[in-house]
Order: C-alpha cells, then structure tokens, then sequence
C-alpha cells in the first residue's frame, strides 16, 4: 500500500501541478484538475490501480482526500 503522502505527490505529479497539496486541498483550488485532468486522473487510477473511476464518482469529490478515497 503506498502512504496517502506518496500518493498525493503522484496526483500532483501526474496532473502536473506545480504547488504543493495536501489532503486537505480543495480541487476547486486546483487549475490542474479541468476537464483534461479529471480524465488524466481516471486514467492514472485504472492504470496503477486497476480502479475503474467514472465522472460521477469525480464530480462528488470535493479534495485530495476524497481522490485518494477513490484510489483505496
């Protein structure tokens, strides 16, 4: 299992957001996270978790926590 800290680095990193965030994070606060980094995120998820995401599971998230709720 990769720690929550590892994995929000990833997210970071793979939408290429050039701040640090935390858990606590806000996705609205994210410019990364539009449209084309809702749909780099889904395939983040089904690539290196095998998770299966849709737009709707992403539309109830709120923040970083909640993505990473997604991924467990």
């Amino acid at each position: 299992m990769i720690k929550k800290s590892n994995l929000t680095k990833e997210i970071a990193k793979t939408l290429k957001i050039k701040r640090q965030i935390t858990e606590k994070t806000t996705l609205d606060a994210i410019e990364e996270f539009d449209s084309i980094g809702r749909l780099t995120f889904i395939a983040f998820a089904d690539k290196k978790f095998k998770k299966n995401i849709t737009g709707d599971q992403l539309t109830e998230c709120k923040t970083v926590k909640d993505l990473l709720n997604l991924l467990s």
